[in-house]
């Protein structure tokens, strides 16, 4: 029992140094390299009002987004979105509102940018 504490507490610092670079170094190899895809989606709307009409102009946008090329065919790019939030917008009235992006793993699949980064959002009371 203290041969192994001895064998894993001796000099632990540099072993787990070690570790978290072979990780790192497998993590590379087993993913590969990165590559842009361009990705169309609609543009959603985050936090509305109750009483309120929202037009988006134009209602679809191109994302950019660099991905792992073993998930080009994944479910996970399917979850890429694009949404404006409207929340401090309280009367009606025509408004420029940057497009946000959102990714369900940030880390694999990476937004580059999004054509066109800004958005007409037409408000009307319903």
């Amino acid at each position: 029992m203290k041969l192994l504490r001895e064998i894993f507490l001796k000099d632990w610092k540099y072993k787990l140094m070690a570790l978290a670079i072979s990780f790192s170094l497998w993590s590379v190899v087993n993913f590969g390299s990165r590559t842009a895809i361009t990705v169309t989606r609609y543009v959603e709307l985050e936090n509305t009002r109750e009483g309120m009409v929202y037009r988006v102009k134009p209602e679809r946008v191109d994302i950019t987004v660099y991905v792992v090329e073993r998930l080009l065919l994944s479910k996970m790019i399917e979850r890429v979105r694009a949404y404006v939030d409207v929340k401090d917008i309280s009367k009606p009235g025509v408004y420029r509102v940057k497009v946000q992006l959102e990714t369900p793993l940030p880390v694999l699949i990476h937004p580059a940018g999004v054509e066109p980064p800004v958005v007409k959002v037409v408000v009307n009371r319903s």
